[in-house]
């Protein structure tokens, strides 16, 4: 995982995009950014050996002013989640709220978990460049075998598509670097821990698509990878049915 960052700076190299143009600074600072939490993270991420929960965040690459999800995922356990997305000042802002609940593999109970955060719009696609990438950071906590608490902040970098009758389709990719903290841990947490508290730091890269099927309605199919010993190491897919009211549809 820690070699993401390195692989996008020499796609950069060997695609044959321009020196100095807008498109290759954007890929280069968004490649540099993500090799940066890769290393934080694996430099951090000790082992033990347990999982928790982990769920793509469904998050493509422009702010919204309006919309809801309800979302289902599987791989570590499953997770049945909503969120919801309200735009903040002139459009290029959105504040967000998650809840939702998870189902682990093994020991570890169902978890109540609970975030809030905020995406700002960084760079819009131009004709000098392709991109759209939204900058995102949160809070979450979950509650179970102890509560768990999440600082997420990462970039969400994709391209809209135009199709024909009104449809358009926006593959994106959501690297995030999180810290985490579990407080009074369980055994199923942490072996031989019981109430012991534990920080780490995680990387997950989403890699998804919205296929906007008409201007209200959406579906959001996304992968989430890697992942930190204490929320969850496994690999997750994710589905989603996203509603933007009709009134509020830009």
């Amino acid at each position: 995982m820690h070699h993401a960052g390195a692989f996008m700076l020499t796609a950069i190299r060997t695609c044959g995009v321009r020196a100095g143009s807008p498109f290759r600074r954007t890929l280069t600072k968004a490649g540099a950014a993500i090799g940066i939490a890769a290393v934080l993270a694996s430099a951090t991420a000790p082992a033990l050996g347990a999982q928790a929960f982990n769920y793509p965040a469904m998050q493509t690459p422009r702010a919204s002013e309006r919309d809801y999800t309800a979302a289902v995922a599987a791989g570590s356990g499953t997770s049945v989640y909503f969120q919801w997305r309200e735009g903040v000042g002139n459009g290029t802002m959105h504040w967000q709220l998650d809840a939702g609940l998870a189902d682990p593999k093994g020991r570890i109970d169902p978890l109540l978990f609970l975030g809030g955060g905020i995406g700002k719009e960084l760079v819009r696609a131009t004709d000098d460049q392709p991109l759209d990438v939204l900058l995102t950071a949160g809070a979450g906590a979950a509650f179970g075998n102890g509560t768990f608490f999440r600082i997420p902040v990462g970039a969400s970098i994709g391209h809209t598509f135009p199709l024909e009758e009104g449809m358009a389709i926006t593959p994106f990719v959501h690297p995030r670097a999180s810290i985490v903290y579990c407080s009074t841990c369980q055994p199923s947490v942490i072996p031989n821990g019981r109430g012991r508290s534990k920080s780490t730091a995680s990387l997950h890269i989403d890699l998804g698509a919205d296929w906007r099927v008409n201007p209200q309605f959406a579906l959001r199919l996304a992968a989430s990878f890697g992942g930190s010993d204490i929320l969850g190491s496994d690999d997750t897919v994710g589905v989603g049915l996203n509603w933007t009211p009709a009134a509020l549809r830009r």
